[in-house]
């Protein structure tokens, strides 16, 4: 059996959050691959051996477009290819790179979406507008020219490819009747289906979108606006901080959707001329309405978020990973495959809470086996036990496992670097947890630079969030 894909989520690569972003000491992103990142590129290369090289999948969020300047972002993805592919050395990943974008690199999308109408202008045609999403199945159409721009800084790196699609890829095979689906996870969260839910309640009717062009259409747009490339805003990018980090406290939720409503009220003021305090009906304005959709879509949204920081999957996720694969996905698989397949497996991130388990979703005969990536920054100045992250590992007979690298050391020991399958019987989780053993040794070297960088990362938080209590502290008594 042989390991198709590799499929890595939430690297955030440029923040200086992440476990992967390798700066200096002057907080410059630095030369080369961090420690991390080269001890997992290591651990990776060991456990492959003279394998074929599978394919390198990066699940969404591994720009950090979102909170990070381009700058930083695309200095420190050489250092992802400088780790996987090194000059000279042995490549860990097939040089075919798929990029399906998540919600902190949007914008990703939204140019190759701009190149792909382009593209069809030059060829004489014009389209009615852009393409809002791409097929699940087959070879992704579009390329990513930021990433190949970079790469070409690597002129050992000829002729490697990165193709992008979104919101979805996968793998289909007929005669089994097996497929895998992958989706970074951003249309799980509430959050980023703001603009639908704001529909369903003008015209009061139902939220959640039947089909995935309907999906993006909505809500491609809010992302883009908000999400994608607040590493661009200057100080006021930095300031936004991280997403999970204001969902700590309902407060910070509170005013956190507070400034959403605000910024849609003034770009609609700025940009249009349109009054926010303009009555629409029973003395309700403009601005009255936004603010009261948004503390229904992005305010609830954090809420349940922040509710789930103790375990992994509550009912309301159930439940939209559920409407996810039951509603839009299937759709488009009956659409491209005439049928859905006898056995999905769907891979996901997003969370940065590692699992894997089966899931009854109404319309396919088996338990879907659902897996997450995890991710690979620390979203609290204190530990979480499911925080963490996973490499989720595809077989060319689309078996899925995944490659449990590490969550947070909250009694101060790492468990080892381990494979876990879903709860079925599985040759990939018994040959790649064999494989993982015969590397032992450079997995427990990666296990213990985890963990020195997982405990230096959260002490600087916490030394962080206590400097700005005595500041706050200081400027109330002045």
């Amino acid at each position: 059996m042989t390991i198709a894909q590799i499929v890595l989520s939430d690297l955030h690569l440029g923040a200086r959050d992440s476990l992967l972003t390798h700066v200096n000491d002057s907080d410059e992103i630095a030369d080369g691959p961090s420690e991390v990142l080269a001890s997992f590129a290591n651990g990776l290369r060991e456990t492959l051996r003279e394998r074929p090289k599978p394919q390198l999948v990066l699940l969404g969020d591994a720009l950090d477009l979102g909170l990070s300047p381009f700058g930083d972002v695309s200095k420190s993805f050489l250092q992802l290819i400088d780790a996987f592919f090194p000059e000279g050395g042995h490549e860990v990943f097939r040089r075919e790179i798929v990029y399906i974008a998540g919600n902190h690199d949007h914008h990703i999308w939204r140019m190759a979406q701009d190149h792909g109408f382009i593209a069809s202008l030059q060829a004489g045609d014009i389209p009615g507008d852009l393409e809002y999403v791409t097929s699940i199945t087959g070879p992704p159409a579009h390329r990513c020219r930021l990433m190949e721009s970079l790469i070409a800084h690597r002129p050992h790196m000829a002729g490697a490819t990165v193709s992008i699609a979104y919101p979805n890829w996968g793998v289909a095979d007929g005669n089994t009747g097996r497929a895998v689906v992958m989706h970074h996870g951003h249309y799980l969260d509430g959050m980023y289906r703001a603009l639908s839910s704001l529909r369903g309640f003008l015209e009061n009717g139902e939220a959640q979108p039947e089909t995935m062009q309907q999906l993006e259409a909505e809500n491609g747009p809010w992302i883009d606006f908000l999400w994608s490339d607040l590493g661009s805003a200057g100080e006021i990018g930095g300031e936004a901080g991280s997403l999970y980090a204001t969902m700590l406290s309902a407060g910070a939720s509170h005013d956190f959707a507070e400034s959403i409503a605000r910024r849609i009220a003034g770009g609609l003021n700025s940009k249009l001329g349109i009054n926010p305090k303009m009555q629409l009906k029973y003395g309700i304005t403009l601005d009255n309405l936004i603010r009261a959709s948004v503390d229904l879509t992005a305010g609830r949204a954090a809420e349940r978020q922040r509710d789930g920081y103790g375990h992994v999957l509550g009912e309301a996720e159930i439940e939209d990973i559920g409407w996810y694969l039951g509603t839009p996905v299937a759709n488009q698989l009956r659409e491209e495959l005439g049928e859905l397949p006898r056995e999905l497996s769907f891979v996901f991130g997003h969370t940065h809470k590692p699992f894997q388990d089966e899931l009854m979703v109404e319309g396919y005969t088996l338990p879907v086996g659902v897996f997450n990536t995890g991710g690979w920054v620390l979203d609290e100045p204190t530990l979480m036990p499911v925080q963490g992250c996973s490499a989720v590992l595809v077989s060319d007979d689309l078996e899925v496992a995944s490659l449990r690298l590490f969550n947070d050391p909250t009694d101060g020991a790492m468990s080892p670097v381990r494979v876990e399958g879903s709860g079925r019987v599985s040759r990939l989780a018994d040959e790649a947890g064999a494989a993982v053993e015969r590397a032992a040794s450079h997995w427990a070297d990666f296990s213990h630079i985890v963990h020195k960088r997982i405990v230096e990362e959260a002490d600087k938080r916490v030394r962080r969030m206590l400097d700005k209590s005595n500041e706050a502290h200081r400027e109330a008594a002045e």
